[in-house]
This record gives structure tokens, C-alpha cells and sequence, in this order.
């Protein structure tokens, strides 16, 4: 047992015989969580995080926050600013590992009046921030197959975590069978209807205002367990976050290519991506998409506005002066599709919060760069409210470490109900036919990937 401080403890157990699904299978208890990384390199992708059995829940829904203690069984009720809330009530422990993530809260941020493009009426009741808080996490490093329990007493108790008996669960304990989900398409957004708002906002949009995310809905029915989905999605389309996060009434599952934002100590970092091709088939093809991707003039000017827009983001949290566009431009290759992103780095001013740059680089509107109210006049006709699909997921450290995902591409299972979204960034140099092309792929993609697990009843 490592002790890192008078709260902290430590185990590290040899995982070369085990994977962040088996972990996440043997591991027992409620409000499971697993953040998941397929890149086994020193980045952001080295370490997957694991847990169950949260302390605490957090669920915010406008300027409402209820708080839900498992140990006391209690509810307590603040009133406020979200963030502001967020801040005041989330554990700030100076526990000091070689980890990103050493516990804290895991959940999501959603944005209430993103726009989402769709003919359907019914709409998920979900909180617009919704976090769990965990004590005890599992990480996996994907470099040394290493596994080390961290166990931290958010309220300075004078207990000793038995983490000798969650590693010996892990080692030799009974994963949960394999199971298979089928689906019902239920109703989706129209093509035509998407060309065509699609359209009317590029037409809107200018220098002075830069972009707006849209996103077109899938709704189906779903029998079966959503994890089966999950380890399909995951072996389909592997990227460094991937994520399966449990709440009492419903389960947030995806993959992302695109980190929102990550703060570590005084370093804020974000790496806007714009710009998507697909792999090729061999070597030679694979090197002509990315020039071909790298040359596009229309991807490199979107790409641009983002990147900009990032920037003037983060002047209302970080000095200035420290900020500056690292690795600009560049084509990084996932499973399937190669990604144009860029990193842009800044120093967080003092005594502002990690949660302090989450807030800024999330837009009020599904927009960056646009006024709110000529945002919600284009968009009122023609949406409704997007809750998490507007926003991101991820983790706020007790050491005050944050790392989220962009959620445009989450699925969310409640109630037999599975919904999805893709979503799309446009700016006015957007090409709407090659937007409609990708869409309709990740579309056929996704409903092949169901019909391996059972496919439409």
C-alpha cells in the first residue's frame, strides 16, 4: 500500500492479464463509469479510468442544484449560477499522483439551447449538468499494463480503504456474461430537411459570425444491454475518448476524436478539430487523402475560424500574452478517418477554476463567434433543445485536473430508447454536399454496426 497523503491511498497491481472492459465487468456496485482510451502512447491517451459506487451525485437543472449524499441518503438543494454552484461544491484535495485523473467527479455538461435539427417532438427530460462523484477509481496505463487503485477520503476520515479486496475482485473475480442489443428505428431527420437548414444558416453566417453545430437526430428503440453496444461501437470506432457513464434513469455512451478542453496545474489546453477524410486502403492511398485533406482550401478556412474562435475564447480566462497556437494544422489518423486539429495552449489566470475555461469554451448558443440572440433568431424555426449532445463529458480532478470531450456523437439509452446524433460544425466556407455525404456514411456505419448486434427487429 502507497500512501500519497494523510488521504490518499494507493495500490498497484500487475494488469497484464486484464483490459479496461474486464475490469469494468468484474468491478462491483452502482453508477459505473468507464472513461476508455485506445491510444497507447504518452498523451492524453495513456490511461483509462474506471469506478463505481459514487460518494456524491450532482444534477443540476437550470438554476437548480440537487445534491444526493449516499452516505447520509440525503438531498440538499442550492440555488444559483450552475458553474458558480459547481465550484463551491466540488471536493478540492491536494492529492498528488503521477495520474491525471486520482479521482473526483465524472459526468457531463449539456447545453439547453443547442440546435438539433428534427421533425420529432419527444425530448430527453435531462439534467443540464449531471456529475457523480467517486472516491475510489481504477486506472489502467496502456504503456506499463499497469493497474493501480486509488482510494482518497473526500472528508478527511479516519478510515483504511481495503483496496487488497477490490484487487483481488479484479484479479480473480466473475465477469458479468456477454450479451447482444437489437433496435427499432423509431424516426430520424430528413434529409431534405437537414440540406436545407443546412443551407439557409451557411448562407447567414460571416466573418463576424463564425459558426454554428448542428445536429441531425436518430431515435430507435433498444432491447437488450447497451454495453454490448458499447463494445461494438468501441471495436468499430476506437479513439482516444470513449466513454459508458451510468445514471439512475439513463446511460451515456460514445466515442470522440476531439478533446473540448483539458486543464492540468496552470496549462490550458485545447485542440479544435475541423477537417475529416476517410483512411485509405493501402499506404500510398492513405498518404494522397491526407495531402488531399491538408490542401483543401474550404477545410483549412473552416479549420481557421475555429482556431481563431478558440483563441478569443480563451483571452477571457488566460493571460493574454500566453497563448499561442502550438501544432497548427495538423492530420492525425484514427481507425478510420484521418482529422485536421490544431492545439492551442494558454495559461489559466489566477484564481479562476478549471470549471472557470470549461464555461467559456462551452457557447451559450451551439455557436462560437456568434451573437447570442442573432444565433437563437437564425435557429428558432427550425430547433430544439439538444441538452448533452450540445455539450461535453469528462472529469474534474480533486487536484483540480479537468479533461471533456465534445458529446455530438454520444448515444444515450433511457428507457428502452436509444437516441443519437451526428453533429456537424458549419461555417460559411462549408461544403453542404460533402457535410450530407459524411453524415449519410456515419448513418449506413452506425446501422451496420447495430445489425452485428442483433439488427432491427
Amino acid at each position: 500500500m502507497q500512501t500519497t497523503s494523510s488521504r490518499t491511498k494507493m495500490k498497484t497491481i500487475n494488469g497484464d492479464s486484464l483490459t479496461p472492459l474486464l475490469i469494468f465487468r468484474r468491478l462491483q456496485g452502482t453508477h459505473k463509469f468507464l472513461l476508455e482510451s485506445s491510444s497507447q502512447h504518452e498523451s492524453t491517451g495513456r490511461f483509462s479510468f474506471i469506478g463505481a459506487n459514487p460518494r456524491k451525485t450532482y444534477r443540476g437543472i437550470g438554476n437548480v442544484i440537487q445534491e444526493f449524499s449516499y452516505k447520509t441518503q440525503k438531498t440538499y438543494t442550492h440555488k444559483g449560477d450552475l458553474f458558480v454552484l459547481l465550484k463551491r461544491l466540488m471536493p478540492r484535495i491536494s492529492n498528488t499522483t503521477q495520474f491525471p485523473f486520482s479521482g473526483g467527479a465524472v459526468g457531463y455538461v449539456g447545453q439547453g439551447a443547442t440546435a438539433i435539427l428534427s421533425t420529432n417532438q419527444e425530448e430527453m427530460q435531462l439534467p443540464d449538468v449531471h456529475f457523480h462523484v467517486y472516491e475510489t477509481i481504477i486506472v489502467f496505463d496502456h504503456v506499463t499494463d499497469e493497474v493501480t487503485l486509488i482510494h482518497t477520503n473526500i472528508d478527511a476520515e479516519n478510515k483504511e480503504p481495503n483496496l487488497e479486496v477490490l484487487a483481488e475482485q479484479l484479479l480473480k473475480g466473475r465477469e458479468s456474461e456477454d450479451s447482444i442489443c437489437s433496435y427499432q428505428t423509431r424516426n430520424t431527420t430528413t434529409n431534405d430537411h437537414f440540406e436545407m437548414s443546412l443551407t439557409k444558416i451557411k448562407d447567414s453566417l460571416d466573418d463576424e459570425n463564425a459558426r454554428v453545430v448542428l445536429s441531425k437526430q436518430f431515435l430507435a428503440n433498444l432491447q437488450g444491454d447497451a454495453f454490448a453496444l458499447y463494445r461494438q461501437l468501441r471495436k468499430k470506432n476506437p479513439a482516444p475518448y470513449m466513454y459508458y457513464v451510468t445514471f439512475d434513469d439513463h446511460i451515456v455512451l460514445g466515442t470522440s476524436p476531439e478533446s473540448l478542453i483539458r486543464v492540468k496545474g496552470e496549462r490550458v489546453i485545447a485542440t479544435p478539430t475541423e477537417g475529416i477524410s476517410s483512411r485509405g486502403l493501402t499506404k500510398v492511398e492513405d498518404l494522397a487523402n491526407e495531402r488531399k485533406l491538408y490542401e483543401n482550401v474550404e477545410v483549412r478556412k473552416s479549420h481557421a475560424v475555429l482556431v481563431t474562435a478558440m483563441q478569443q475564447e480563451l483571452q477571457a480566462v488566460c493571460f493574454r500574452d500566453s497563448i499561442r497556437v502550438i501544432d497548427a494544422m495538423r492530420i492525425e489518423r484514427s481507425k478510420q478517418a484521418l482529422h485536421m486539429t490544431s492545439r492551442v495552449e494558454g495559461q489559466i489566470l489566477p484564481m479562476l477554476h478549471a470549471l472557470d475555461v470549461l464555461a467559456a469554451t462551452l457557447p451559450p448558443f451551439a455557436s462560437t463567434g456568434i451573437p447570442k440572440e442573432h444565433a437563437k433568431n437564425q435557429l428558432k424555426k427550425m430547433s430544439q433543445s439538444a441538452g448533452i449532445f450540445g455539450g461535453a463529458l469528462g472529469f474534474i480532478g480533486f487536484n483540480g485536473h479537468l479533461d471533456f470531450a465534445l458529446t455530438g456523437k454520444s448515444i444515450i439509452v433511457e428507457n428502452e430508447t436509444m437516441h443519437m446524433q451526428t453533429t456537424v460544425t458549419i461555417t460559411k466556407y462549408s461544403n453542404v454536399q460533402e457535410i450530407l455525404k459524411k453524415v449519410e456514411e456515419e448513418e449506413r456505419l452506425f446501422l451496420q454496426l447495430l445489425g452485428k448486434e442483433g439488427g432491427a427487429n
